[in-house]
């Protein structure tokens, strides 16, 4: 009986994590670009992006489901 509440519990957090994280903004500061997913029909697009910003110092991250 333990392992099967808390395996509900496990889920129940779960669940709760998963709608707070797409119930959040993904909005972004004030002067910078909206967030955008990189792909190969816009990917001139935000090379030029990235290159016409001189001021400071530029960061790209990546992330693989994998």
């Amino acid at each position: 009986m333990k392992k099967k509440t808390f395996a509900i519990g496990v889920f129940a957090v779960i669940l709760i994590f998963l709608a707070v994280y797409f119930m959040l903004d993904s909005s972004t500061p004030t002067g910078q670009d909206p967030l955008a997913t990189l792909t190969t029909a816009n990917f001139a697009t935000f090379e030029e992006s990235f290159d016409k910003s001189i001021e400071g110092p530029r960061l790209v991250l990546l992330l693989s489901p994998t």
